[in-house]
């Protein structure tokens, strides 16, 4: 692993050499040298790692070269962050840069040289110890576009993971489920080991057509170890889907007693469905038990967990089902499905090969799937060498979960390895957003520039790449994409460790020993953000600082000494100003290297001019701002998240991929022909409270949608009584050119003076389309022959529609169709093969 991080090391030393090459003539040739001897070390690193098992000797002098190179690193950045400091002073300050860069180039000669000799102290303490004991360091690996040509050759499309075996499990489970005879809450309790695929089994059930049917109100929440009961209420709230933005951010102020009874107010009089994943104490049930209503609507509960008191110590009418392992058969089944999909054929010593070591898996489902993954990617004659390791660590007559888990996480790529040690900043059975993940990697600066591949592009596949091999579990799925995954416990506790042994990654929480540290780049802080605060150990070489859960009262930081921040994620922490001290607006124009700033759920309403400032900036995530944001000079703009109520000047933003959300006439203020690049597009309009209240026109300039060649998803926001003109005699006109890779289109609160569909059916790549709250002025919506040949959902929850025709020959990929419409009834004049899939919802 810790090749990978030389890895980065090295890539960021050659950017340096490029960018700052005028100004570091003293320097060069130390830098070159520095570079050299750390690519070379990193062949020797590969050799260290790949040994069965690491003698005391190596890992100390990895330590060295890790310590050497998170240093290497801390210096370009202390030269940058100078460099950055004096291109924005004005005045006699400004004339004196240039005398200034020089002396900054030459007070980091003496950095550099200082590096240089430890690091070849350490390649003479290799050649001393003979470590590796190799004459030559391994020859470079293909480029990056080639190698991830080959990961996206290799990887399976749209592939839903599968429940193998367990079938008697499931039907039983089912059946106490669906029990009409039941009509007071019942409790289902599945209980097994770690690794016996216990969610994965109730997620299926979670998930099922029959299920789905019979509650129209499921939730889904996880308790884990760490928990607090008021966050798991919340995410129960959430997932029913039943509350609205403002009120759940009115209900988040509430105390748990409160949660309790907002919840059950909810759910009383309704049949619904509530899995509560991994719990560990019964005290987390007791705590929870109190806001599910036990009314006589056949209303159900399922828990998982690891302990059997657990699962039989919930009171009430129960069933408690223990998970078995997999017989072989079940096993093997798992197995092949996973391991032979990428060969045309089998030999039979090859089964031989993979029936030895299944049957040594003993029965253990996770344990078979990564040994699955990691067997799909090799060649016929390296299964031996991977049978041949396994058997050289069997314990107990069996292979064990961290034994599968170390050749598969060796055998990973070093971009792979990073984002899979990365996977540990989240909290236990975090249900990660994919696209979050994505830009997280990005702004570390973990995913490197292609010339044919986004960044995020490149960082999907190097994640889905984990999915593969089942390091990863997909969760949700859209539009044929990963849209959130979870991370074993198992896994997630290999990653945990790793991360320390490396000082990559520092998690603060209950169950640290030792909460903050002074050395670690990297920290996030799980529900404890008070305590955290309050202790006051600020690391001045923190390139990451992340919270995750909400702060109990006001807190304040001291961001100052922190001004190598790149990533900066503050959850839930709400902070306030401190008198003597600089607030975060004010400090923030100073974190120049920042390229994530997240502050949703924060009490920081207002972003500072000073914002300008940092010009490397990616991502912005926010809450409301109603003040004008000028974003104009920073050009490396990626993702901008928000609701921004004033304006939103945005300049050469040619890396822009993702825009929310920007009011219509902001965005008629833009230069759309420099967006080439943006994905994803949210347009709204609001009325203020303090104006006279008006109708207004929302006029889509369909022009300035003609650029976007790469737009995937469009979302249109209006206020009540919002007109929308879609000027569609030039719109079919030029849909050709409009919006080719537009996948999914949102309408919501906007009347529709004529009927969209002729406009919507024609654009060639459209998989969603959903019309909420919207009125429309005719008496019928049409869909015509061969329209809408990729469309999967459409979702009409409209104000009035008499009529839904939809022809014969249409829509021939649909599987969601769902309609609602508050006046009057609306006729439906649709195909036969269609009616299986339409859901109509009474208001």
């Amino acid at each position: 692993m810790v090749d990978a991080i030389t890895e980065f090391v090295v890539g960021k030393i050659g950017n340096f050499l490029i960018e700052e090459a005028s100004m570091l003539m003293g320097v060069k040739d130390d830098l070159e040298e520095l570079k050299t001897e750390l690519t070379c070390i990193q062949g020797y690193l590969k050799d260290v790692e790949a040994r069965e098992r690491e003698d005391e000797v190596s890992k100390e002098w990895t330590k060295l070269v890790l310590d050497i190179a998170y240093d290497v690193e801390d210096v370009l950045d202390t030269y940058h962050m100078k460099l950055e400091e004096r291109s924005q002073r004005r005045g006699f300050k400004r004339w004196t840069n240039k005398i200034g860069r020089k002396m900054d180039a030459y007070n980091i000669i003496d950095d550099i040289r200082t590096l240089k000799r430890r690091i070849l102290d350490v390649t003479r303490k290799r050649e001393t110890y003979g470590i590796g004991n190799f004459n030559e360091p391994r020859g470079g690996e293909n480029n990056l576009s080639s190698r991830v040509r080959l990961l996206r050759r290799a990887r399976s499309v749209d592939q839903e993971e599968l429940v193998v075996g367990l079938e008697d499990d499931a039907e039983i489970l089912l059946e106490n489920l669906v029990d009409y005879k039941e009509n007071n809450r019942f409790i289902i309790s599945i209980f097994g080991m770690g690794g016996l695929g216990k969610t994965a089994l109730a997620r299926k059930l979670y998930n099922s057509g029959d299920v789905k049917g019979r509650f129209e109100y499921r939730a889904w929440t996880y308790v884990s170890q760490e928990y607090k009961t008021g966050d798991i209420l919340m995410r129960i709230i959430r997932s029913l889907g039943m509350t609205s933005g403002k009120e759940l951010e009115k209900i988040r102020k509430f105390a748990e007693e409160e949660l309790e009874v907002y919840l059950h107010g909810l759910l009383e009089g309704k049949k619904y469905l509530v899995v509560v994943d991994d719990i560990w104490e019964r005290e987390a049930w007791e705590s929870l038990k109190r806001a599910l209503p036990c009314n006589h609507e056949g209303s159900r509960v399922i828990i998982t967990t690891r302990i059997r008191a657990v699962a039989e110590g919930v009171d009430g009418r129960f069933y408690a089902h223990k998970l078995r392992f997999l017989t072989f058969e079940e096993s093997w089944k798992l197995f092949e499905q996973k391991a032979f999909r990428n060969m045309e054929w089998v030999d039979e010593d090859l089964l031989k090969t993979g029936k030895e070591m299944v049957q040594k898996c003993r029965g253990l489902p996770l344990c078979i799937v990564v040994l699955a993954g990691l067997l799909s990617r090799k060649r016929t004659n390296e299964w031996h060498e991977v049978c041949s390791s396994l058997w050289r660590r069997v314990k107990d007559d069996s292979i064990h979960i961290s034994t599968v888990f170390d050749l598969s996480f060796k055998d990973l790529r070093h971009e792979s390895k990073i984002c899979f040690l990365y996977l540990s900043i989240f909290p236990e059975d975090y249900e990660i957003d994919l696209e979050k993940l994505i830009r997280l990697l990005v702004a570390e600066g973990f995913i490197k520039k292609d010339e044919e591949m986004m960044m995020e592009d490149v960082a999907r596949y190097y994640i889905e790449e984990l999915i593969d091999r089942s390091l990863l579990e997909a969760v949700g799925r859209e539009r044929g994409k990963v849209i959130s995954c979870r991370i074993h416990d198992l896994l997630r506790d290999v990653a945990i460790k790793k991360s320390k042994e490396l000082n990559f990654l520092n998690i603060y929480n209950d169950d640290m020993a030792q909460h903050s540290s002074t050395t670690c780049r990297r920290e996030v802080v799980h529900h404890q953000i008070n305590r955290y605060l309050s202790e006051k150990h600020w690391n001045k070489r923190m390139r990451s600082l992340l919270f995750f859960g909400e702060s109990k009262d006001s807190v304040w930081c001291d961001f100052e000494t922190m001004k190598q921040l790149r990533v900066l994620d503050f959850g839930g922490v709400r902070f306030h100003f401190e008198r003597r001290k600089r607030s975060l607006r004010e400090v923030i124009g100073d974190l120049i290297h920042l390229r994530y700033i997240g502050i949703a759920d924060t009490l920081i309403g207002n972003l500072p001019a000073l914002i300008s400032n940092l010009r490397f900036l990616q991502i912005s995530s926010n809450d409301s701002i109603r003040q004008t944001i000028d974003l104009r000079k920073l050009t490396s703009l990626r993702h901008v998240i928000g609701e921004f109520l004033g304006g939103l000047l945005i300049g050469d933003a040619m890396n822009l991929q993702t825009l929310r959300s920007i009011t219509s006439y902001s965005w008629s203020k833009l230069k759309h022909e420099l967006l080439i690049n943006l994905r994803d597009l949210e347009i709204y309009d609001y009325e203020d409270s303090t104006s006279v209240k008006r109708r207004f026109q929302f006029h889509v300039n369909w022009a300035s949608l003609t650029k976007l060649r790469n737009l995937r998803v469009l979302k249109l926001v209006a206020a009540t009584a919002t007109y929308l003109s879609l000027e569609s005699e030039e719109a079919v006109r030029s849909m050709d050119v409009i919006s080719p890779s537009l996948e999914s289109v949102t309408l919501v609160r906007l009347h529709l003076e004529e009927d969209p569909m002729p406009f919507l059916q024609k654009l060639p790549r459209l998989e969603v389309v959903m019309l909420k709250n919207c009125d429309y002025s005719g008496e019928k919506m049409s869909v015509s022959e061969q329209g809408f040949g990729r469309l999967r959902k459409l979702q009409l929850f409209m104000e009035r529609l008499d009529v839904l025709q939809i022809e014969e020959e249409s829509m021939p990929n649909l599987i969601q169709l769902r309609l609602s419409s508050k006046r009057l009834q609306t006729k439906l004049i649709i195909p036969k093969r269609l009616r299986a899939f339409i859901r109509i919802y009474e208001t």
